[in-house]
């Protein structure tokens, strides 16, 4: 019988494809089989199919763009925290408050994961693998500490200060760009206004806000081409074109650091002996450079490309702010009841300083409201890595224990839309904000909390303000939706994305009393 099996396989090559194809599958199923019950302790929605998990359901949902309303379908079934399945890939997926507050307390465990897509495109860089946002480590810790304390809340005057004048600047742009009224793309209008902070920060002269919001833009949309159109997108000459940009941007910026290295004065005390570099606390660039050349990087690193790392993740976070600004008007326009109380406080304001915008109490209670419904970041993700040291195998996630290597994916948009936490969760109220209230601790995330919580999220708030003032005190805003294709978010990207452009008159408010 042996005999006879040999010989038909000694001739027929689709007997051997066909055996190796069985032990594989076979071997497959077994590895798939361990994985699932290393979670076996965890929820889980039932699966399509054994081999693709739960693959196809997330698949449609994201065709619909309902990826998110899926995972809330099922939180709303299974519990806040769930594992799904998608081929040999297992995610634990949140919303819970307490893994919220495991993922900011507990960063030495559990980390940011460097192989992200923002990070390079085809093997050029964007912003690299240890920048202050995106790295972990000493390093990591080292930069985070210099610069908190030039975007701490107490800093925030001197910051204001170089803001102000920029921002009236580019309001007066506006204003003769859209002469007596105009239409205009709000995301297209106002990144234009947003990407002129970098220089209130020290980025000068690197290129036009204009130019850089249209950079910033060009990439984000190109990202995730690198997994939904990669076999086409890498051969085509649109890939080379983005990155022949990454490279000159890149450059440009490399140039600006090594001026900025030389423009900085260094004092020593004792022998051979860096004290420090003395540099105002208005000058974000200038502390970036000091941060970066603390560290100790590996010899192979660049001092000076690690520096434009960060300053292009500046870039990054700069496009999230235009994206919050346009859900924030994308929701006004359906609520113009809010917009109408909003520009009224503010019209009968007085901008004089920094502390002056705490007047503006209504508008807060705004800003605040739509970092709640339209987060800028919809989900994060963290990895389970215990240090080199540690015998760790599993740890305990809340009541769940989970192994090594396990990616934790939380989202702060569901977390901010849970009826069991907020009163009419869907519904953009500004009130609810009023009397000082506060929410439960880590139920309100839009900033992350915690060590690995947002650096500049007392800039962000204070320019937010400070631009809806100049704004509104130069314009007129009247939304022009196209209701058959109207905007909204695609809960397919881990930030914020408007997909359908939401479309605003602006008129300047001279223009206005003067028809009056």
């Amino acid at each position: 019988m042996f005999g006879f099996l040999y010989s038909l396989g000694s001739y027929s090559l689709l007997f051997w494809v066909a055996l190796l194809w069985s032990a594989s599958m076979i071997h497959y199923a077994i590895r798939l089989w361990y994985i699932r019950l290393l979670y076996s302790g965890v929820p889980t929605p039932p699966i399509d199919t054994f081999f693709q998990g739960h693959l196809p359901s997330i698949n449609a949902a994201k065709e619909r763009n309902e990826f998110l309303d899926l995972f809330k379908r099922w939180f709303d079934t299974y519990g806040q925290s769930i594992v799904v399945f998608t081929n040999k890939k297992v995610l634990f997926f949140t919303a819970e408050p307490m893994m919220f507050k495991t993922m900011s307390t507990e960063i030495v465990k559990f980390k940011k994961m460097s192989n992200l897509p923002s990070r390079a495109l085809y093997g050029q860089t964007i912003v690299g693998y240890k920048s202050i946002l995106s790295g972990n480590g000493n390093n990591w810790a080292t930069k985070r500490k210099i610069m908190s304390r030039v975007f701490a809340k107490a800093n925030m005057g001197e910051l204001y200060d170089n803001c102000k004048p920029v921002a009236l600047r580019q309001i007066a742009e506006l204003k003769t760009e859209v002469g007596s009224g105009k239409v205009l793309e709000f995301h297209d209008a106002i990144a234009n206004l947003f990407y002129a902070f970098p220089e209130a920060m020290g980025f000068s002269g690197v290129d036009t806000p204009r130019a850089i919001a249209r950079f910033e833009t060009m990439i984000l949309e190109t990202i995730p081409k690198q997994k939904t159109e990669w076999l086409q997108y890498a051969v085509s000459q649109e890939r080379v074109d983005t990155i022949n940009k990454i490279k000159d941007m890149r450059s440009r910026l490399k140039a600006a650091v090594q001026k900025k290295s030389q423009e900085l004065v260094t004092s020593r005390i004792g022998k051979n002996k860096d004290s420090g570099i003395i540099c105002s606390t208005k000058d974000v660039f200038g502390h970036l450079v000091i941060a970066n050349r603390k560290c100790k990087f590996k010899r192979s690193d660049s001092v000076e490309d690690l520096i434009v790392d960060d300053i292009m993740t500046i870039f990054f976070v700069t496009d999230n702010l235009v994206e919050q600004f346009t859900a924030l008007f994308m929701d006004l326009a359906e609520n113009p009841e809010v917009y109408q109380k909003m520009a009224a406080e503010i019209r009968g304001f007085e901008l004089r300083d920094m502390a002056s915008l705490n007047e503006l109490k209504y508008t807060n209670n705004v800003l605040l409201e739509s970092l709640r419904l339209t987060p800028a970041l919809l989900r994060g993700v963290r990895e389970f890595v215990p240090n080199k040291e540690s015998k760790e195998k599993t740890t305990m996630l809340g009541p769940y224990s989970v192994p090594v290597n396990t990616k934790i994916i939380y989202s702060q948009y569901l977390l901010h839309r849970d009826e069991k936490i907020w009163e009419d969760p869907l519904k953009f109220k500004p009130e609810r904000w009023e009397n000082g209230f506060h929410p439960p601790a880590y139920t309100y995330m839009p900033f992350f909390a915690g060590s690995r919580g947002c650096l500049a999220k007392h800039f962000a708030m204070m320019v937010m303000k400070l631009q809806m003032v100049v704004l509104l005190q130069n314009f007129e805003l009247s939304p022009r939706i196209d209701q058959k294709n109207k905007p909204y978010i695609d809960q397919g990207l881990a930030a914020m994305r408007i997909r359908n452009k939401v479309h605003y008159e602006f008129v300047p408010l001279q223009q206005i009393e003067k028809n009056t």
